[in-house]
């Protein structure tokens, strides 16, 4: 672990990593972990422990096997899936910088799909409407960061992390995913750091999010 006091924030922080199943964002996550002293990361909904609520909810979600969390009931789940988010901030954490893994974006992007798929409407304005419910009852993160990779590159790592090749349906959602998630950054670019790691190594996008960090917990970011 990186203990250069320099690497320390001095205030507490919540840094929310976004994007598309395979662009690399939680391994990234786990390297700013490393970075950073008195940072913990927060995983991703699907790998939250099974004996705890949120973990519950998430077994109910995955009884058909969806790695979408599709059950047929789409309004239910995205109301489930948005109260655990609002639940997560709500817990107490002892951490100088709690790092994210999916939050509130992940929600509105997955289920304006979703929710978009069942009723025949345009997902973008859906997944609009979920981030500003979600912003009603959840603090909007200090950093939030999309991660992004190329479309073979994100494939083939979804492909290895479920262990099995991508069926047609879960390579046509995992496209729609990553366009909705570019119309939601590019309709307020000053609220997403990007970094794209089809054009920069795992390092560089590390430097970069590690000075993002930094920035906003020096003396003159925690006054602006």
């Amino acid at each position: 672990m990186n203990t250069d006091p320099a690497a320390e924030p001095a205030k507490r922080l919540w840094v929310t990593l976004e994007g598309a199943n395979g662009a690399g964002k939680t391994h990234l996550a786990a390297l700013l972990r490393a970075q950073l002293s008195g940072a913990v990361v927060l995983d991703e909904l699907p790998a939250a422990s099974p004996d705890r609520l949120p973990g519950k909810v998430i077994a109910a979600l995955t009884e058909q096997n969806d790695p979408f969390l599709r059950t047929g009931h789409p309004l239910a789940e995205t109301l489930a899936l948005l109260a655990l988010a609002v639940r997560r901030r709500e817990e107490a954490l002892e951490a100088t910088v709690a790092i994210e893994d999916r939050g509130s974006d992940s929600v509105a992007v997955y289920q304006a799909l979703t929710l978009a798929e069942s009723s025949g409407s345009d997902p973008y304005p859906l997944a609009q409407q979920l981030l500003a419910m979600a912003d009603r009852w959840r603090p909007r993160s200090d950093l939030t960061v999309l991660v992004t990779a190329d479309a073979d590159t994100r494939r083939t790592r979804w492909s290895a992390r479920l262990g099995r090749p991508l069926t047609g349906d879960e390579c046509h959602r995992l496209h729609a995913v990553a366009r909705l998630y570019e119309q939601i950054t590019a309709a307020d670019p000053d609220r997403y750091l990007v970094l794209d790691l089809s054009e920069q190594t795992a390092a560089q996008a590390l430097g970069a999010l590690t000075m993002a960090v930094r920035a906003l917990t020096s003396p003159a970011g925690a006054a602006s």
